[in-house]
């Protein structure tokens, strides 16, 4: 039950490096990697005719126009559509078909030089040998969006497309609104994929008769066989999460913490009542042979934190390895991923397709991916199309009433089309309002084996949930598709209005709060133990020294309307990352918006629970962040000057930051404004702020 912490940890602490292990684009074009068509998504044709070449794959026909330089990108899955234009703005010439089967077509073209291939999952992947322009326009509207550096993906209702290149410092330009939403200046050697979405169809029939019992516990990862047996009336499939309690080795390796005998009893007990069963695994926790080893830990004895992961992919071959052993000598029937890797969309999908042949075609494979690319929402939906189940939403009650976070993101139909599942293990369970809003997204739950003993929240699953998993629930999902579809205008207006009144600058008066620091603030002074006496004020400024990854900041109460904030950093020597000064505004759920300075040189915002980070932090230099938001979006943006800001985010919030909020959290606020340290307080440093003000 750690995927929150778990995700979050890595941009923490900062330690995860690129490594050249880690997969690669460039490397994913060689045609010797994943020749073979897999989980039945293949390339179906793959013709050259009258100056075009048109490969046709379960989930898109892409349509290479030679003489006009374009490639028109048409879903065929849900809705037969073109969703994409990609133009490179010159002829194509001397083009050749160099492989065509069921895996993947390959395309090599003599000018200007390059090299396509399309995988079987409608993956379309260029790789540019020159330097050149790849302009893309779409072709449906841009109903939702989430971007991570220079990959984004816009879908609408019915389906949609992705966008991910190898070069991350390029500037694409990205606009979801305009025509053209981004054009790439592509330079030798860089790739850029298009996805077409759905890569897959939805498996409905499982969907609607196979159910998930979920074990966790941090006292027992091998239940009894009585209660595995009480278990069999609410589901076919059995999650043993468990991780410390199921292995003793979790960091470092799969070694059953009990013995062989005793998980051979288990998939006995399970096997002979005729159920499957899927045991926990993680390549982002998998520590062994990383610089991350130091950190593994084998007990919840004096447990204080999770230990940092591996984002990036540079264990990949170790992890593999590992879970490889898992399948053959402890066979259970598939695995549980606890993150990904979410930082490296090249490993991403690589991680998908090797993880698919490991378990095998028939085995189960489940994500666990509350963060997808970049910690937030911007998917991979052609590595998810080898996945059964994606498990999001952990610790993400405020986001989960939002719709579009539960339509698009957890269920993901006509995204991805895998089985899309709310992580509800938190203190809220399953309440009828979430189970309709679930089922309304066509998003499905696990039976938590902890809710057997929770009345209420089995009354809901038998009442609210469990009865509208019938054939009739497809009619009902693609009636609701088709009205929200045909509502898409109305919305993306009021979105267009939105965003045209942030490019503005803000209309605000006089701030409603000002914390000037010419003497300390009424609030209550929150620091960590490993601090003695943070904070000070002197000269107007609020002066902090404290350990790196401690907390030590104020909190004051807010009880009046915001719609925004600024505040002056000037960060100094201070070590802290998600510790790093800054100040929040927080609602009474316990989630709000950050914005402040990490010691890696970016700066970083916390929106209701999702972390973001920029680059260009000048330690030395004072600067200053300004978040605001209206009805439904928002920005955060900086200033060198304090008087000419430059965007770094737009958010949406969904109507949640509308409300009144309760405190204001200014100094070393950490990511989530919990009083909590980090396992590695870091060596002391100091910061200053010189001042903070909300609107």
């Amino acid at each position: 039950m750690n995927s929150i912490v778990s995700a979050i940890i890595p941009v923490l602490c900062g330690m995860i490096s690129a490594s050249p292990a880690a997969p690669t684009f460039q490397e994913l074009m060689n045609p010797d990697v994943f020749p073979n068509a897999q989980r039945g998504l293949v390339v179906e044709s793959a013709k050259a005719y009258g100056g075009t070449i048109r490969v046709v794959t379960t989930g898109a026909d892409i349509v290479i126009q030679l003489a006009e330089g374009t490639i028109v990108f048409n879903q065929r899955i849900g809705s037969q559509r073109p969703v994409a234009k990609l133009g490179l703005g010159r002829a194509l010439s001397k083009a050749e078909i160099t492989h065509s089967g069921p895996g993947f077509a390959r395309i090599v073209v003599a000018d200007p030089p390059m090299t396509i291939r399309v995988n079987g999952d409608s993956l379309f992947m260029l790789h540019a040998h020159t330097p050149i322009t790849a302009r893309v326009e779409r072709e449906i509207p841009p109903a939702w969006v989430s971007t991570y550096e220079t990959h984004h993906i816009i879908c609408d209702e019915l389906g949609g497309f992705g966008l991910y290149c190898s070069n991350k410092t390029l500037k694409e330009n990205f606009d979801e609104y305009a025509d053209t939403v981004a054009a790439y200046p592509l330079q030798s050697d860089d790739v850029l994929w298009v996805g077409v979405c759905p890569p897959k169809p939805y498996d409905w029939e499982r969907s609607l008769k196979e159910n998930v019992v979920w074990h966790w516990s941090n006292q027992l990862g091998y239940p009894p066989d009585d209660a595995l047996r009480a278990w069999k009336p609410h589901g076919q499939i059995v999650l043993l999460q468990s991780e410390v309690m199921l292995w003793k080795d979790w960091n470092l390796d799969f070694v059953p913490r009990l013995g062989v005998e005793e998980f051979a009893r288990v998939r006995k007990t399970l096997h002979d009542m005729g159920m499957r069963f899927i045991v926990y695994t993680s390549p982002t926790y998998f520590l062994k042979g990383t610089e991350l080893e130091k950190h593994a830990f084998n007990s919840f004895e004096g447990f204080t934190n999770w230990p940092p992961g591996t984002t990036t992919g540079e264990n990949m071959e170790l992890f593999l390895s590992a879970i490889t052993r898992v399948m053959k000598e402890y066979k259970p029937d598939g695995l549980y991923f606890d993150g990904q890797y979410i930082a490296n969309p090249a490993a991403l999908y690589a991680l998908a397709r090797r993880s698919r042949e490991i378990v095998g075609e028939n085995g189960i494979l489940e994500w666990h991916s509350t963060f997808a690319l970049g910690f937030g929402e911007c998917q991979l939906p052609q590595a998810d199309a080898y996945v059964d189940y994606l498990l999001r939403g952990e610790g993400q009650e405020v986001k989960c009433r939002d719709f579009d976070y539960m339509r698009f993101f957890v269920s993901g139909y006509n995204i991805h089309n895998c089985v899309g599942v709310v992580c509800n293990n938190g203190s809220e369970g399953i309440t009828p309002q979430l189970a309709l809003e679930a089922l309304r997204a066509n998003a499905r739950f696990h039976m938590l084996a902890s809710w057997l003993a929770n009345d209420n929240f089995i009354a809901t699953w038998r009442r609210d949930y469990k009865p509208h998993l019938d054939p009739g629930l497809r009619k009902k999902v693609d009636r609701l598709v088709a009205e929200r579809q045909a509502a898409i205008p109305v919305k993306i207006e009021a979105a267009r209005k939105e965003r045209d009144a942030l490019a503005k600058e803000p209309d605000w008066k006089e701030p409603t709060l000002r914390l000037d620091f010419n003497e300390m603030p009424k609030g209550d002074v929150v620091a960590s133990p490993a601090n003695a006496d943070p904070l000070a004020v002197a000269d107007g400024i609020l002066k902090i020294r404290a350990r790196a990854s401690t907390y030590a900041f104020l909190r004051v109460p807010l009880k009046a309307q915001a719609r925004g904030m600024i505040v002056k950093i000037r960060h100094s020597s201070d070590g802290g990352m998600s510790w790093g000064p800054g100040a929040m505004i927080r609602w009474k759920e316990k989630t709000g918006i950050r914005v402040g300075t990490r010691s890696d040189g970016n700066i970083q915002s916390d929106i209701l629970g999702m972390q973001k980070l920029a680059p260009g932090l000048d330690a030395g230099r004072w600067i200053w962040l300004r978040a605001r938001w209206l009805g439904r979006q928002g920005v955060v943006e900086r200033s060198l000057d304090g008087k000419s800001y430059e965007v770094v985010w737009h958010f949406d919030h969904n109507g949640f930051m509308s409300r009144e909020p309760v405190e204001l959290l200014v100094g070393k606020v950490p990511f989530n404004g919990e009083a909590q340290d980090f396992s590695d307080p870091g060596n002391a440093g100091a910061c200053e702020i010189d001042f903070v003000e909300v609107y």
